[in-house]
């Protein structure tokens, strides 16, 4: 139960992240209008997130495959 806290924390933390990014990238993009701004910067964060959670899925699953594969050897 303990490790489900820490992942409902660590979505509550990329959330309000995801939000100050989104704010930022909709500041900085100051030519187009703040609500586009704003959506193409969530989808950065999306773009970062998604890739970084994915790595770490192949990390693991490489990690876990090699361990299997040296105690079938």
């Amino acid at each position: 139960m303990e490790k489900l806290w820490k992942f409902v924390l660590a979505g509550i933390a990329a959330a309000i992240g995801g939000m100050f990014v989104s704010s930022w990238i909709g500041n900085l993009f100051n030519g187009m209008d703040y609500g586009s701004a704003t959506v193409l910067g969530i989808c950065l964060y999306l773009c970062v997130v998604i890739v970084t959670c994915t790595g770490m899925i192949l990390l693991k699953l490489e990690k876990n495959a090699g361990s299997n594969q040296s105690r079938n050897d």
